[in-house]
C-alpha cells in the first residue's frame, strides 16, 4: 500500500454508491487495499437497511476512507453526493459490485495526466456468472458505466454532474456521457484496468433491468432531441422496428439465451416508453 501523507491531498477519489450489498461492498473495498497510489474512497450508503453502515463504521483500511448516507434516490444522486465530498482532482466512480483488479486506480490516474479524457475499464464476469459471452470491451460515450468511469473533477462539474431525474435502472450514465462528449471529452478504454462485475442477480433481474434501460434511454434521447443519441442507444424507431424482425424467437439459439432476453426486453421497454410519451403529447 502507498503510504498516506496527511499533509497532502489524494490524487484520486474513488466514489462508491451502495445499497444493501454489504458482502459485495466489503469485497470491493478490501480489493483496493493493495493499490500503490495515494487515493481516497468515499462510500455513499444509499438508504441501507442491512448491516452496511455497521460495517462501514468499523472498517479501517490502509487508504484514506470516509462514508456518508444517501436518501435512497438511486445511483445518480448518490454519486453526486460522493463527488461533492471528493478532495482529489480525479473522480473514479465505481459501483459496489465491480471488483477492481490490481493497478486499477493507478491506471485511471495515469490517463488523466492530460485533461479532457473519460476513462472506461474493461469488464469481465467471474467464472460462475459467465452464462454467455464475456462482457464486451467498449469505449464510446454511450458505454459509460457505473462499473468504472473516471474523469477530472473539473470536467465532471463543468458538465453538471449526473442528472438525478434518472432515478431507476439505466440512463444516467449515457446521458452524462453525451453531455461530456458535447464538451469535447474523449473516451478511452483502459485495457489494463479491469473490473470484475459481480452481478449475482444478473439472470434473475435481466428482463426487468433491460426494460428499465430501454425506457430510460428513450428519455435520454428525448431530453437531448439528437438523432445520433437515439441511434447510438438503439432506441430510434427505425432501430426498434429492425429489432422486432431480427430478434424474433428464431434468433435465440444464435445469440445466446441471456443476450436474446435482454435485447427483446430492452426493445419492449423502449417501445412502451415511446408510446407513453406520444400519448402524453397527443
Amino acid at each position: 500500500m502507498f503510504p498516506v501523507d496527511a499533509s497532502t491531498e489524494p490524487v484520486v477519489s474513488v466514489i462508491v454508491p451502495t445499497r444493501n450489498r454489504r458482502v459485495l461492498l466489503e469485497r470491493k473495498l478490501k480489493a483496493l487495499e493493495l493499490e500503490q497510489v495515494d487515493f481516497e474512497v468515499i462510500v455513499v450508503a444509499d438508504a441501507c437497511t442491512d448491516d452496511t453502515e455497521k460495517f462501514l463504521g468499523s472498517y479501517r483500511p490502509p487508504y484514506r476512507f470516509s462514508w456518508t448516507t444517501g436518501p435512497g434516490l438511486h445511483a445518480a444522486t448518490a454519486r453526486n453526493i460522493g463527488a461533492s465530498r471528493a478532495r482529489a482532482p480525479i473522480l473514479l466512480f465505481s459501483d459496489d459490485d465491480a471488483i477492481a483488479g490490481p493497478g486499477w486506480v493507478e491506471d485511471n490516474r495515469r490517463l488523466h495526466q492530460r485533461p479532457g479524457f473519460v476513462g472506461l475499464s474493461q469488464q469481465t464476469l467471474p467464472p460462475h456468472l459467465e452464462v454467455g459471452a464475456r462482457l464486451r470491451s467498449v469505449h464510446g460515450w454511450w458505454n459509460m458505466s457505473g462499473c468504472s468511469t473516471s474523469l477530472r473533477a473539473e470536467l465532471f462539474h463543468e458538465a453538471g454532474g449526473y442528472d438525478t431525474a434518472f432515478s431507476s435502472y439505466g440512463g444516467e450514465d449515457p446521458e452524462l456521457g453525451w453531455r461530456l462528449k458535447q464538451l469535447g471529452a474523449r473516451f478511452r478504454l483502459l485495457k489494463g484496468a479491469t473490473v470484475e462485475h459481480w452481478d449475482e442477480q444478473y439472470l434473475e433481474n435481466l428482463e426487468s433491468k433491460a426494460r428499465s434501460a430501454g425506457a430510460a434511454h428513450v428519455k435520454v434521447w428525448r431530453k437531448h432531441e439528437a438523432p445520433q443519441v437515439a441511434w447510438a442507444l438503439g432506441v430510434h424507431p427505425t432501430s426498434l422496428a429492425l429489432k422486432r424482425v431480427l430478434f424474433g424467437p428464431w434468433a435465440a439459439p444464435f445469440m445466446g439465451a441471456d443476450r436474446y432476453l435482454w435485447e427483446r426486453a430492452y426493445a419492449e421497454g423502449a417501445r412502451a416508453e415511446l408510446k407513453h410519451i406520444r400519448g402524453q403529447e397527443a
